[in-house]
């Protein structure tokens, strides 16, 4: 197990923000992604310079830590790109990459510096019947396979948006570490939709309920929505989630201005809800996700010192959780609360199971209706 779990219940971590933001700033070429449009990931292979620079940018800024580039590293997503082949390869790269950028800072002033290997949800979901569960876990099993051999401290399976595939994911990396005689901290990051949901219908209390029976280390939320729209999901689980809590908001919701996609949440602005996260919920990971870049990580990094009692990173809040035993469905979650009262169901009041009641109901005898109910009680 890495230092990074120490860490966090010590000090308030902060990680990075947006790969995909900072990949398109810099104007690439087609050429750039030997022909791959939109596979940010063929860059640890043909542009390692590119993303070295984005992780050198982050930890300029101040970060704790930062995610690897491999986002879409599946082989399933890979295999999009005729890349399925290359994906063990592609992810320990990814993670070699960050893992050299953290170490040569950490060697500058001897503070640690951490890699979270980074897990999407790929393009397809299994509770939607996109693709077979067993082949969604092998992929993730070799996926973060190569996260591990390039050094991650921690395995990040984020914007998740369908609680199966987290499921695929969790049960992959654990295969994985079996392979590989070594274990990492797992976190889970879902997206809440501003439907208040999941992308296929799943809300925070289920989320929280079928995350905490993967017996995972650390459970957040990230990407969809901005900080504000995350709030009262963030206050559940700071009341329910016993362990490390995450939160990487967009930079606001997005806006389309002039044809262009805008995120409108200013660094500051960014930081002031971080800021209320980590005083009133006890968070222990914040970052950004999609629209945020260095600049509102070096925001992020001034706010955490100021909270600092030794000006550079603050405890956590301390929380006494109360987790509420429950089973969840894909939707929603039910607690195991025994009512005391006593229930009774009169079956029989019941137009489908019941063709008496039918017919008195047809016949709008009323009278009848309630004299077959008093019967029955």
């Amino acid at each position: 197990m890495s230092r990074l779990l120490d860490h966090l219940r010590e000090r308030v971590l902060l990680l990075d923000g947006a790969m995909g933001t900072q990949i398109q700033a810099r104007g690439l070429a087609l050429e750039d992604f030997d022909g791959r449009e939109n596979c940010s990931e063929v860059l640890v292979l043909t542009r390692p310079d590119v993303v070295r620079d984005i992780h050198a940018a982050y930890f300029e800024a101040g970060a704790d830590a930062v995610e690897t580039n491999s986002f879409g590293g599946s082989p399933v997503t890979l295999g999009e790109f005729d890349l399925a082949g290359r994906a063990f390869e592609i992810n320990e790269t990814a993670a070699r990459l960050a893992r050299e950028v953290a170490d040569a800072f950490s060697a500058r002033d001897g503070r640690r510096r951490f890699v979270f290997g980074s897990v999407g949800p790929g393009t397809k979901l299994p509770s939607l019947g996109h693709i077979a569960y067993r082949e969604l876990e092998d992929a993730y099993a070799v996926q973060v396979g190569g996260l591990i051999a390039g050094g991650a401290d921690a395995v990040l399976i984020e914007t998740c948006q369908d609680p199966l595939q987290i499921k695929a994911a969790v049960n992959g990396a654990r295969r994985a570490f079996a392979r590989s005689g070594s274990s990492l901290p797992i976190f889970v990051q879902v997206t809440i939709e501003t439907t208040g949901t999941m992308l296929v219908g799943t809300d925070i209390q289920a989320a929280a309920t079928i995350v905490g029976a993967l017996g995972v280390d650390g459970l957040g939320l990230n990407c969809a929505t901005g900080p504000r729209e995350m709030a009262e999901h963030v206050a559940l689980l700071a009341r329910e989630w016993p362990g490390p809590i995450s939160v990487l908001p967009n930079a606001g919701l997005p806006e389309l201005r002039e044809g262009r996609t805008v995120y409108p949440l200013a660094p500051d602005e960014l930081a002031g809800w971080l800021g209320r996260f980590v005083r009133e919920d006890g968070v222990n990971v914040v970052g950004g996700c999609c629209g945020t870049g260095p600049e509102h990580i070096r925001a992020l990094d001034r706010m955490l010192r100021d909270l600092a009692e030794d000006g550079f990173r603050p405890r956590p809040k301390p929380r006494k959780p109360e987790p509420v035993p429950a089973i969840a469905s894909l939707f929603s979650a039910v607690p195991y609360r025994q009512e005391n009262a006593w229930l009774a169901i009169g079956e029989r009041c019941n137009a489908n199971g019941s063709r008496r009641f039918r017919e008195l109901q047809a016949a709008g005898d009323w009278d009848g209706v309630v004299a077959m109910a008093r019967e029955q009680v």
